[in-house]
């Protein structure tokens, strides 16, 4: 176990001198203000001190002071994703508050956009609308104005056209990236002096993949050159239900097929099932009876395509073909998928960028948890089945939401826990509940996107042990001190399980 030191008074003093006093703090509410429970990770410790760096220079010389003194730094931007739900594992060490860096440039010839952590995707998307409405820049779909589209994108998270282009980690073109020993570097093209970030594979071997979703425990990105796509103003939300999960996910399949043709025009691809609904509201004031959502409408489950185009005559074939496979399915499959008749206030809301859609399970019972994983998209039916069936077993509402990774290649699958956060015992049942799903999907071959550190992570790396051991060495190059969001990613192993290590007995 790595021994961390305090941070001191003498530490504060020295990082005060980087930023000034008005960015540094050790106030025992302001601390607690940035600790979180729930979304993406249910663990959180107090940091000692919170500071809020102005460029990359004082992030240079922030890790320098926290390496020499062996104190732990944890990133942190917009608070919305498992890095910073989770701000800080034991010990709690420096956060290190990004917001400051809010920077943003953009390059519509080469379809690019530069940004530091601090830029929000409302704010990008408000300032895109106004200077360059033919352009969209990636911003999370689902998550509020809040969050940040750097964060997104080195969580290799998912955006609004995550079922045309792939997750958010293939829109990426370079990375400006501090270590703890304060040296700074550039991956892709943005490596050479004075080039642009235009060409992601750079000037040779491309190291970015370490610190994509490494949640800030290799190095510290303090830019990210991210794509921006076309942003045509045809658009219209289409949504069939089903009596099973295999009859939503088998035809968006079927759709998912045409690459080079309607596929494309499908930016978004995400389904789910009743619960979805119910769970968005309050317990008390809402029924939890299947038979209520049925009379107005709502099938058990079901599959919305975000469709985008460049005329109304395209958007109209689009909509055509996507009908005419949905009919086509329901002759071979013997089944009914049902066009849903969605109100325009329904459409129009849903088309509205950025939305809220991730922030009112709290609402239900107070507490929300969003897990996630990666599946092959056809075995994502057998997955929500088994999770489904998990959550009742455990006494939650089976929520669960599914979302289509480039032309349904992939799934993403999300449960929805939603929790009483109040009731003693909670937790433990959580965290059985995770354990139990895990084991069973880790042997199907199915991965955690975004890993609990404490049962995602080290029951993933016991199953991949020569994974693990190579990014030990590179995390010990990088960081040899491991002061960098420590735990997060099983290293060091001890800090978050008491599970025999993938490296014991080296």
């Amino acid at each position: 176990m790595v021994e961390y030191n305090k941070v001191t008074d003498e530490v504060v003093k020295k990082l005060v001198a980087i930023c000034g006093e008005k960015y540094v703090t050790d106030s025992e509410p302001l601390r607690y203000s940035y600790m979180a429970r729930g979304i993406m990770g249910l663990e959180a410790v107090l940091p000692e001190v919170v500071i809020r760096p102005a460029n990359t220079e004082e992030v240079r010389k922030i890790l320098m002071v926290a390496n020499d003194n062996l104190s732990p730094v944890t990133p942190a931007a917009g608070g919305l994703s498992g890095g910073f739900a989770l701000p800080a594992i034991e010990p709690g060490g420096i956060l290190m508050d990004m917001t400051r860096m809010n920077k943003m440039e953009v390059d519509t010839e080469n379809r690019v956009m530069i940004v530091e952590p601090g830029v929000r995707c409302g704010d990008a998307w408000r300032i895109f609308k106004k200077k360059w409405p033919e352009w969209a820049p990636p911003i999370p779909d689902g998550a509020p104005p809040g969050a940040t589209i750097l964060g997104d994108a080195i969580e290799r998270g998912f955006s609004l056209v995550t079922g045309r282009y792939g997750p958010q980690a293939d829109m990426i073109m370079g990375l400006e990236i501090v270590l703890p020993s304060g040296e700074m570097f550039r991956t892709g093209s943005w490596a050479l002096d004075g080039a642009k970030a235009f060409y992601r594979w750079g000037v040779g071997p491309n190291p970015d993949g370490l610190f994509l979703g490494s949640q800030g425990s290799m190095g510290i990105i303090t830019k990210a050159a991210v794509k921006i796509v076309p942003h045509p103003h045809f658009k219209t939300i289409v949504a069939y239900g089903g009596d099973s999960w295999e009859h939503i996910i088998e035809p968006a399949w079927a759709i998912g097929k045409y690459e080079m043709g309607i596929s494309d025009n499908t930016v978004m691809v995400q389904g789910g099932n009743w619960p979805l609904v119910m769970t968005r509201w309050p317990k008390s004031n809402v029924p939890l009876d299947y038979k209520f959502y049925e009379k107005i409408g709502i099938d058990e489950y079901w599959m919305n395509s975000e469709v985008w185009a460049h005329s109304q005559e395209e958007l109209d074939f689009t909509l055509k073909r996507i009908d005419e496979i949905y009919k086509d399915y329901e002759v071979k499959k013997k089944t009914v998928c049902k066009q849903q008749q969605l109100h325009p206030k329904q459409i129009a809301s849903r088309l509205k960028k950025p939305n809220l859609i991730a922030v009112p399970y709290g609402l239900y019972e107070a507490g929300f948890l969003f897990i996630t994983w990666y599946c092959p998209w056809l075995e994502s039916s057998k997955m929500m089945e088994e999770y489904c069936a998990a959550m009742e077993n455990y006494g939650f509402p089976p929520t669960m939401w599914v979302a289509s990774i480039d032309h349904a290649r992939q799934a993403i699958v999300m449960p929805i826990l939603c929790f009483d956060s109040s009731k003693p015992g909670i937790y433990d049942k959580i965290r059985e509940f995770n354990i139990e799903t895990t084991k069973s999907f880790l042997k199907q071959g199915w991965i955690n996107y975004r890993p609990d550190p404490f049962v995602h992570a080290p029951l993933t790396f016991s199953k991949s042990k020569d994974y693990y051991r190579m990014l030990v060495k590179f995390r010990k190059v990088l960081d040899p001190n491991l002061i960098l969001h420590p735990g997060r990613l099983a290293i060091p192993w001890a800090s978050v399980t008491d599970s025999p290590s993938p490296l014991e007995g080296e």
